[in-house]
């Protein structure tokens, strides 16, 4: 995406492409950023690659599994 500063303002191109990767790119983010804050990810632990995939692997399931339960038993507000 393209940033604006103080010298150099946004096009109208520069803008809408903007708009169209915005759309994508906050689909993406939302799961890094759940790794990073809930599952302390922000760097990995081991030297070895099979434990680091592993490690995502797990990760990955496990916000999965998250997701699945909250569309499935969303949760009622008190009446």
């Amino acid at each position: 995406m393209h940033r604006a500063n103080k010298h150099h303002p946004l096009t109208p191109r520069q803008k809408q492409r903007n708009r169209l990767i915005s759309k994508v790119r906050a689909a993406v983010e939302r799961p890094f950023a759940v790794f990073k804050q809930r599952y302390g990810m922000r760097r990995l632990r081991f030297f070895n690659l099979a434990t680091n995939r592993t490690q995502c692997m797990l990760a990955g399931c496990g916000y999965n599994l998250q997701r699945a339960a909250a569309v499935l038993f969303p949760k009622r507000k008190p009446a």
